[in-house]
């Protein structure tokens, strides 16, 4: 999903995980809230993501279920708007559920290409010099 794990931020309980996707050069950048629930899920879960992803001014939110959702649960994400991309003006599902089944299928989330939630270390080149390792 590549999104950021782990304590995203006091306040953001449910949320288990941040993708962010840049909206210009300069490096601002848009957030994805991700819940992910493994247990029985009904509406209430979806609608709860929706109040947090406007609570926190998130620009969408991604709700990770482990069994197929209830038309309730597609209906109340239905029902949480669209996001509109301000460089391009591409129109996303505000909120979009997902089955752990359909992720496993290979089916990702409607949402602009995502920024990677870490970075890769610069190779070092100066190891193979005596003096270096000290």
């Amino acid at each position: 999903m590549e999104a950021q794990p782990g304590d995203v931020g006091v306040g953001l309980k449910g949320i288990d995980g941040v993708i962010r996707f840049p909206l210009d050069a300069k490096g601002t950048s848009e957030r994805v809230l991700v819940s992910v629930k493994g247990g029985a899920t009904n509406p209430g879960h979806v609608r709860d993501l929706v109040g947090t992803v406007e609570s926190q001014h998130a620009g969408m939110g991604i709700f990770i279920c482990m069994r197929p959702p209830t038309a309730g649960m597609i209906d109340a994400a239905n029902h949480s708007g669209t996001y509109r991309h301000p460089a391009n003006g591409q129109i996303f599902p505000k909120v979009q559920i997902l089955s752990v089944e359909q992720l496993l299928a290979g089916q990702r989330p409607k949402m602009p290409m995502a920024l990677l939630p870490y970075f890769q270390a610069r190779k070092r080149t100066d190891l193979h010099e005596p003096d270096a390792l000290f």
